[in-house]
């Protein structure tokens, strides 16, 4: 699953209308009304920003775990839905808040109902 694919499936789960601008870039247009352009709408991108990713993750009431593994290099983090204990999502890497961001974004993904958007 492409990363686009995945915040277009958890921008479904959060009920955000997200559009692509002419640039490229993605955009939360919930809200915004016709006569406005899609670039008065703010950029959203959970994977690259870390208020995007808490905000989705508080609307989403997903929960999250940080682990390290023995070697203490890895950064592990699971993520899944409140209640949903089963659906647990592990992102492991170097970076700590980018793996974070990557959790929430798939629980979310898995949430919308996007295939894919499970275990690496």
């Amino acid at each position: 699953m492409t990363d686009r694919e995945l915040l277009e499936a958890a921008a479904k789960a959060a009920g955000i209308v997200l559009l692509r601008a002419p640039d490229g870039s993605m955009r939360n247009c919930t809200g915004l009304r016709p006569e406005h352009n899609i670039l008065a709408a703010p950029f959203w991108n959970p994977l690259t920003d870390d208020g995007d990713a808490l905000r989705l993750a508080c609307g989403l009431r997903i929960n999250i775990e940080h682990v390290r593994t023995m070697a203490g290099v890895d950064a592990g983090v699971n993520a899944w839905p409140s209640g949903r204990g089963d659906c647990g999502l592990t992102v492991k890497g170097d970076d700590a808040a980018a793996c974070t961001r990557r959790a929430i974004v798939r629980a979310a993904a898995a949430l919308g109902g996007a295939t894919g958007a499970g275990g690496e």
